[in-house]
Formats: structure tokens, sequence, C-alpha cells
């Protein structure tokens, strides 16, 4: 478990590290709206890719199965079905990009200045989709065959090399979010130039040609196979759009509340995407041996998997809570000099605090469902949780402004595990 888990801890904590990043860059420039402008337009960015974040799941959930049954001739195969969707979705979303922003913008009554900016942000990242969709793929692919380090070596690049060239562009060139921008589309191509190449060796081992090969390509586009790919994909597509439009909500308010309070929201979600970056470590690993287990047709293995990866997840989420009780303050006042922000984000930090031990198990289990290739309850899970936080919302909004805003964040995270927690004994009767 750890084999699987530590790699993709690292890994997916170098994500909203990247996140962090730009929000120091922007937060210490002299005026609060570049971070706003990140803020709005990471949160489009971040709607189009975690909508599509099926791209991963499912080629995890098929490949890890697959491995457990395995059949390593399907192996390239399933790689390249993804990728073949990657590449077409990656090209709608560059040629769709001017309807998206302005639906978009014209639902969020933002400071122009902090529109404007943001617009220039989206316009310049959405570039680099075709590559992240790509990694996505890639990443789910290598996660399946037990080849974390090398997902960790795809993620460090792109998120290592994006951090250089924020801070090469913004404080060397004097740009601005045009600069965080394109250091990100940049850093997204060099992590696919690596990934195409670790997965062409890959599987050269396991099949004895490369994934291009005239091998691979026949029954590529075998129709049961791509149907089957395409209902999973259907049903974690829904489950995702419900998410990352809850989590497009959160932004949209907090910018209609006010500047200071969509940058402190932007601060603050950072810490709480490092959370759950980190733990979905756990649930990786998760994904990965249910998936095995239920290939095998292992009942006790797929038990073992989940209590073994659980409790440490359970673990490090009193960590990250301890860690933002002593730290929080301090983490705040690193990532802006605006003392605004700085107040204004200090008096919602309790929720940052709390959260851990709310949403451990929501990451948990959704790496258990994905393992198991079971997107309908993972959907309807999400539709269920998704409606409560639209009634939380309108109930504790007014009420208690942004920390009705945040409590209903927490309830959403809340009903997100006890939904997938009802539907588990089915999973368990599967193996």
């Amino acid at each position: 478990m750890w084999q699987i888990a530590f790699p993709a801890i690292i890994a997916n904590i170098s994500i909203p590290l990247l996140g962090l990043v730009d929000a120091f860059v922007m937060g210490h420039l002299p005026d609060p709206r570049y971070l706003g402008a990140i803020a709005l337009g990471a949160m489009i960015i971040s709607i189009l890719y975690n909508s599509v974040n099926f791209l991963r799941m499912a080629t995890t959930g098929f490949t890890a199965q697959a491995r457990g049954r395995n059949e390593r001739s399907s192996l390239p195969k399933i790689y390249l079905r993804a990728s073949l969707c990657a590449v077409v979705i990656g090209g709608l979303f560059i040629l769709l990009q001017w309807p998206v922003a302005e639906v978009t913008f014209s639902l969020i009554r933002a400071d122009l200045k902090v529109e404007n900016l943001a617009r220039e942000y989206f316009m310049i990242r959405i570039w680099g989709a075709p590559f992240a969709l790509m990694n996505f793929v890639a990443v789910g692919w290598l996660l399946g065959l037990h080849k974390a380090k090398q997902a960790l070596g795809i993620q460090l690049l792109m998120n290592m090399s994006n951090i250089l060239l924020n801070f090469l562009f913004v404080y060397g060139f004097g740009m601005d979010v045009d600069g965080v921008a394109l250091a990100t589309v940049i850093s997204e191509a060099l992590a696919g130039i690596l990934a195409i190449r670790l997965i062409s060796r890959h599987s050269r081992n396991l099949v004895g040609h490369n994934i291009w090969a005239h091998t691979t390509r026949q029954g590529l586009f075998d129709r049961a196979k791509f149907i089957r790919l395409f209902v999973l994909n259907r049903d974690i597509f829904i489950r995702t759009v419900c998410l990352t439009g809850s989590m497009a909500v959160f932004t949209i308010l907090g910018a209609n509340m006010s500047t200071w309070i969509l940058a402190a929201n932007a601060i603050l979600m950072n810490l709480q995407m490092v959370t759950s970056y980190g733990l979905d470590g756990f649930a990786q690993a998760a994904e990965v041996l249910v998936g095995k287990e239920i290939g095998r047709k292992s009942r006790q293995g797929l038990r073992e998997a989940v209590i073994l990866s659980g409790k440490w997840a359970l673990a490090t989420s009193v960590l990250f809570s301890l860690i933002y009780l002593i730290f929080g303050e301090l983490f705040i006042h690193g990532l802006t000099n605006i003392p605004e922000v700085r107040d204004t984000a200090g008096q919602y930090l309790i929720w940052v605090i709390v959260l851990p031990l709310i949403s451990v198990w929501s990451f948990q289990l959704d790496g258990i469902f994905i393992g198991a290739t079971a997107g309908k309850y993972m959907r309807n899970g999400m539709m269920v949780s998704t409606v409560v936080y639209i009634a939380s919302l309108a109930v504790f909004l007014p009420m208690w402004g942004n920390h009705g805003l945040w409590l209903s964040y927490a309830i959403f995270m809340i009903v997100r595990g006890i939904t997938l927690a009802s539907h588990y004994p089915k999973i368990a009767s599967a193996a």
C-alpha cells in the first residue's frame, strides 16, 4: 500500500503546492485583484479539467483490474483508448474557449479589472488542455500498473518546472497573471513528453513492442470496450460535474461578497486542496489495490486493502488538522502581505482546521469505488450531496455569510461520505 500511497501523496501535494506558489506570487503584488483573478481563472480551468478527470479514474480502475486478471495484451489498448479521448476533448476545450469564458463571466459579479485579468489567464491556460488531459491518462495508467514512482516523476516535473517558470516570468520578466498561465502551459507540455517516453518503455516490457505498434492498434476500436469505457466515464463525468459545479458555486458566491472574501477564500481553499490531494494518495492506493483484488475475485484481499488504506488516511487527516491548528496563521501570512486579506482569512481558518477530519471519508470511499469501477454509485451519491449542498446554502448563507458558505461546504463533504458508505456492501459482495 505504501509503495503506491507514498509516491502518490508526494505527487498529489505538488499539485496544490503549485496553487500555493501562484497565490504567493500574486499575493505579494501590490493589489488583491491579481490574487482574485488567479482564483477565478483557475476555477474555470478546474471546472473543465475536473469534469473530465474520469480519464484518470477510469484508466486506473480498468488497468488495475486487467492487471489482476493478468491480461497483459489489453493494457496498452486501455491507455490508447483513453488518450484518444483526451486529445479530442482537449481540442474541444480550445475550440470552445470563447463561449465558455463568456458564459462563466456572465455569472460572476466581480470587479471589472479582476474579470479582465482572469479572462487573460484563462485564454492562455486553455492551450495546455490536450497535454494536461493526456497526463491524466498517463498517471492513471501508471498507477494501475503499480508504477507510482513514474507517476510521481511526471507530476513533479510538471509542477516543479511550473513553479520555477512562475518566478522567472513574474519576477524576472515583469509579467503577472499571463506569466503564471504561460508557465503552466509549458510545464504541462514538458510532462506530456516525459509521460509518452515512460509509457512506451513500459509497453515494450509488457508486450514486447512500442505503444504505437500495429499489434497494439488491432482491436483498439472494439465497440464493446468503448461502450464500457463511455458508460463508466459518463457516470464519473456526471459525478465530477456536480463536484466541480459545487466548487465553482463556492468561488462565485465568495466573489459576489467582496474582493477581500474572494482572495481570502482562495488562500484557505488552497490549504484545503493540500489536504484533499494529500489524502488522495491513500485513495489512489485504494483504487489500485481494490481494482486488483476485484480482478482476482478476492473478497478477503479487498477487505484488507480497504482497512489498511483507510486507517492510514484517517491518521493523516488528524495530522493535517493539527498542522493547520498550529501553523495556519503562519501559512496565511506567508502567502500574502496584504493586511486586509490576512485578517479576513484568519476569521475563517477554523474551517480548514476541521475539514480534514470531515472530508477524509469521502476521498477514501471515492478511491474504493473507482477501483471497483462502480461509477453509478459515485454518480448517485454526488447528485444527492449536491442537492443537500444547495439547500444548505439557501439556509445558511443568508444567516452567516461566508461562515455559512464554509458550513455548507462541510455538510457537502459529510453527505458525500455517507452516501458512498451506504453502497459499500454492494462493492464487497462483488469481489
